[in-house]
């Protein structure tokens, strides 16, 4: 759906003003890349005044995406499912227990695999110089200990679950988990549009 958008802004843009504007592809993919966090912020939104846990969720949220921008992270070909797969592991990982003791166990284990698998990048994504992605690997650990911070002096937790979430899909066992959803998401697309190539066949 945020393709056909996308895509749709795209050729407006381009018709008015084909000359002084970026490529097609590159506003298809900007404008996509906008719907899709506008959608998810809504979502998260809604879920987090839904379940009593607004600035709860919104910090995992930000968390999350702070460190996804920072380490990388295996995708949903589809905008839609990987917005509502987001919003799904936000509100699963705020339902794991809370102390200090489990909050502790659980940034330890977001430093140590960040520091382990980070950065993650499909083989279609954009890669940069080993010595950027080094500097981006720095502040992902330094987020990770700012997380910490924040929750010593002002109690908040949700930071560091949004780090939680992060890494644990920075692992192998969540890539593949990643790329058997996707495979499975567009295996019901297909067959969805197939079936509807078939019907208009036969009418």
């Amino acid at each position: 759906m945020f393709e056909k958008w996308a895509i749709g802004l795209a050729n407006q843009i381009k018709k008015a003003n084909p000359e002084e504007t970026a490529p097609h592809d590159v506003l298809v993919f900007g404008f996509t890349l906008i719907f899709n966090l506008l959608f998810t912020i809504l979502l998260i939104a809604m879920a987090g005044w839904v379940l009593n846990a607004f600035f709860l969720i919104l910090q995992v949220g930000l968390s999350f995406m702070i460190l996804r921008i920072l380490t990388g992270g295996a995708h949903l070909n589809q905008s839609i499912a990987c917005s509502l797969a987001s919003l799904l592991l936000l509100i699963a990982i705020i339902l794991l227990p809370i102390n200090n003791v489990y909050l502790t166990f659980y940034w330890l284990l977001s430093l140590l695999l960040i520091l382990k698998y980070a950065p993650y990048y499909e083989e279609h994504q954009l890669k940069h110089s080993v010595q950027w992605e080094a500097k981006k690997k720095g502040l992902a650990i330094v987020w990770i200990v700012v997380s910490l911070v924040i929750y010593l002096t002002l109690g908040q937790t949700g930071f560091i679950f949004g780090g939680l979430l992060q890494a644990i899909l920075l692992t192998p066992i969540g890539i593949k988990s990643i790329h058997a959803l996707d495979q499975f998401i567009n295996r019901c697309f297909k067959g969805g549009d197939e079936g509807g190539d078939e019907s208009e066949k036969a009418s």
